[in-house]
């Protein structure tokens, strides 16, 4: 496998990428070893006797074109070395994949309340240490804005426009570059953060940073933060899982207020499609009520 790798390599894909293809090849060579054939004698035909025995094992169509792709990889890999004229998974795609759709919508009160009665323990309303202000100022981003966790992580401080009330969010590999606004209540604490609490977290860190965000203490990264900032908020509302699931609240709700190019771009999707699967959960949701509570039922 070292050439296949090497020639996936060539082919500028990423490393966890051609882990993954060099691993669905395997299994395909298992498979053809099983069944009697050779790569170079596997037709067509051949693959939709895959495509089965990948359906009886329980693979998603998702998984399953994952592995048609990683085989489709390995012809052309094949051909390239002259070892076969061929490739019967050229135009293999099984149809009918079904994006998951977000679910455990939480109501904008439920929101709501996780910002304002942020830290959740010991009855504070308000933040008072700098890792607190810092976490407030994380929640304000999630709840108000639709961050990921990874744009949290790219933030920098020139990012934040104080005085036209904005923040700028560069691209990356899963989202669009954009500009947000920020609402109301995160002005003064943003100012508080960026002339005071960062000033003071780096010196706790004794480590000059770029990022806006400081992590200190034993949360040396944004998802060690992230992980620590979840599980304090889960000991007092049960019904937060994730912050995905923040996310997927935010951009629900923005669809009942905005149309859908508008959400598309608030949220930073390349693809329409994207923003499409939020606008499902509304119209399931609604099904699911009216099927639970109509008088005729």
């Amino acid at each position: 496998m070292n050439s296949f790798k090497e020639y996936l390599q060539s082919r500028k894909l990423r490393e966890r990428s051609i882990a993954h293809i060099i691993q669905y090849t395997r299994r395909f060579n298992e498979w053809l070893d099983r069944e009697n054939l050779t790569a170079e004698n596997c037709t067509y035909t051949d693959l939709l006797s895959l495509v089965k025995y990948y359906r009886d094992k329980g693979f998603s169509i998702h998984n399953q074109n994952k592995h048609i792709l990683g085989i489709r990889h390995y012809y052309n890999y094949l051909k390239h070395t002259g070892k076969t004229n061929h490739n019967p998974a050229q135009n293999l795609l099984i149809k009918g994949n079904v994006q998951k759709l977000p679910r455990d919508i939480l109501s904008k009160k439920q929101l709501e309340s996780i910002y304002e009665e942020y830290p959740p323990k010991g009855g504070q309303a308000k933040a008072e240490t700098p890792v607190q202000k810092r976490n407030k100022i994380i929640l304000g981003l999630l709840i108000y804005q639709g961050l990921m966790r990874n744009e949290l992580d790219l933030l920098e401080p020139g990012d934040i426009n104080l005085h036209k009330g904005i923040i700028q969010l560069r691209q990356n590999v899963k989202l669009k570059r954009r500009i947000l606004k920020l609402k109301a209540n995160q002005i003064l604490p943003l100012q508080e953060y960026l002339t005071e609490i960062r000033p003071e977290l780096l010196k706790l860190k004794k480590q000059q940073s770029d990022k806006l965000l400081i992590t200190i203490g034993e949360s040396h990264s944004m998802k060690e933060m992230a992980r620590e900032l979840l599980n304090e908020l889960q000991k007092k509302y049960d019904y937060l899982k994730s912050f995905i699931q923040i996310r997927n609240s935010v951009i629900s709700h923005w669809l009942e207020e905005n149309n859908i190019r508008e959400v598309q771009y608030l949220a930073g999707h390349g693809s329409i499609k994207s923003t499409q699967r939020y606008k499902q959960v509304n119209l399931q949701e609604l099904t699911e009520q009216l099927n639970k509570y109509h008088p005729l039922n």
